[in-house]
């Protein structure tokens, strides 16, 4: 493809340059980060450039340039600077600990789980975020302010899997495993967050009452993320089955749901544009219902760009929608592209919009009565386009996960949207109508016995020695099939 070629598609010329921030951020890391002022001074010097340059070409590149040593700049920015005090460098030795707790409380089966914000360590502030596994009471609620000892620890990986990585991208720079004498301070000021957070310990609460464990946890999972209340059986089932994705509140689980819900809504009187609404309104729910964690607007954000998908209807558009997605994800917070929740939902979710249709039309031997027919290519779409993550991440690969996610993921939506509405009547008709969980939990109950019954069997994982070299050999497969078929439809 000629640079002039580009220039006379403003659709190209924007992906191109949306492309290139996200790489930059994707390279920063290899970067020193004491370098983000020259960063910042590259970026302006090739601003000024593209206001002198009169070639069209050589500014376009000039501005392709300033993009990319831009988000040099935005990734090395956001790292904790080294003359800045952090958690990171707290010796280990027992300390005094202030701070205030930030994001949802998770209570489990023998501990909370608390990340702190604002924290002091003895007499110092310190940058970061702290996570806490502190005891079941005294009770810890949102934006309590907490002082108590203990020994600050640096993180480590868990088993392979980056968990340092993990918690750094969402900005825990260190951890506290055993702390005494916890002093809670409940907060005196009204919180939007916090009271989000008690319309979601609501909602748990009520799903606790109505249907039976485990259903109950596992329909929470699905719906507003989580397993803490979980038995490890049942945990260690769904990490042989590779399924452990569908209990977080993830953009995997919102792109499903969107698009089912789309296509049977489109099929209905309803019609299109009220249909689109509707669907939003649904997101936005979920969203304030969920708590409004990163990690739920993140779900939600990819989800609505399923419905932005559907809005426009032009093939062309979709990978600028994604881009600009991502890239503005990435500008709010360069890190996040470390969270292997962020990579999986971006990637679940562009499979599901540039695979599904393609999908869809060569299985139709499937019913599409409900939009089943929809909701299985979406998941297969989705497994295919996460697999060199998985991989990659985890250095791991199930041999019955293609066969246990093709027959749970087609339902995570169906569950997902009868759980909400009965949620929904519930709240308004009150006990009145306790059977209207009776959909949900049917659907929980076959969903558990498969990932149960395939989780029992003896070869459910296996380590390859060379995953990272197979993930980049599936990445590639994948990219050339797409490229195939984008220019084979030309």
């Amino acid at each position: 493809m000629r640079l002039h070629e580009v220039l006379s598609s403003p659709s190209k010329t924007l992906a191109i340059s949306l492309a290139v921030f996200c790489f930059g951020i994707l390279l920063a890391r290899a970067v020193p980060v004491s370098w983000w002022q020259a960063f910042f001074l590259l970026a302006v010097v090739l601003c000024a450039l593209c206001l002198i340059v009169r070639r069209r070409e050589l500014r376009f590149l000039f501005a392709l340039a300033a993009i990319f040593f831009f988000a040099l700049f935005r990734f090395t920015s956001a790292m904790t600077p080294s003359m800045v005090l952090s958690l990171a460098d707290v010796p280990s030795a027992a300390a005094r600990v202030e701070g205030v707790v930030a994001g949802q409380v998770e209570r489990r089966a023998n501990t909370t789980r608390v990340v702190l914000e604002q924290v002091v360590v003895g007499r110092d502030a310190r940058a970061g975020k702290l996570l806490v596994w502190a005891p079941l009471y005294p009770e810890i609620p949102f934006g309590a302010r907490l002082v108590f000892n203990c020994r600050i620890a640096p993180p480590e990986p868990i088993e392979g899997f980056a968990y340092d990585r993990y918690l750094e991208s969402q900005g825990i720079l260190a951890v506290c495993l055993r702390p005494e004498y916890i002093d809670v301070i409940p907060s005196e000021s009204f919180s939007v967050v916090g009271a989000l957070l008690m319309v979601r310990d609501a909602a748990v609460h009520r799903l606790e009452q109505s249907v039976p464990e485990p259903h109950a946890s596992f329909l929470t999972g699905l719906l507003l993320g989580g397993s803490s209340s979980l038995s490890r059986e049942l945990k260690d089932d769904f990490a042989a089955t590779g399924t452990s994705h569908i209990l977080a509140a993830s953009g995997f689980n919102v792109s499903l749901f969107s698009l089912t819900f789309l296509s049977w809504i489109l099929t209905t009187r309803i019609g299109r544009r009220r249909g689109l609404l509707l669907a939003t309104f649904l997101i936005v729910s979920y969203v304030l219902m969920a708590g409004a964690t990163p990690a739920v607007v993140r779900a939600g954000i990819m989800g609505g760009v399923v419905i932005v998908s559907k809005w426009i209807s032009r093939k062309a558009y979709l990978v600028n929608v994604l881009l600009a997605t991502a890239s503005v994800m990435l500008l709010i917070d360069p890190l996040v592209l470390s969270d292997v929740g962020f990579q999986l939902s971006f990637a679940a979710t562009a499979g599901i919009i540039a695979l599904t249709d393609r999908v869809s039309e060569r299985l139709s031997f499937i019913p599409d009565l409900f939009a089943l027919r929809t909701s299985f290519a979406a998941s297969l779409c989705a497994i295919l386009v996460t697999l060199p993550i998985v991989l990659w991440q985890f250095g791991t690969v199930s041999l019955v996960a293609p066969f246990v996610n093709l027959l749970v993921l087609p339902l995570v939506p169906y569950a997902m949207w009868l759980t909400l509405l009965a949620l929904g009547a519930v709240t308004v008709f009150g006990t009145l109508v306790q059977a209207v969980f009776i959909p949900a939990w049917a659907l929980s109950s076959f969903m558990l016995f498969v990932i149960s019954a395939f989780g029992a069997l003896p070869f459910a994982l296996v380590e390859p020695a060379y995953a990272q070299i197979l993930a980049a050999f599936v990445a590639a497969v994948l990219v050339a099939f797409f490229l195939r078929h984008r220019y084979a439809s030309r």
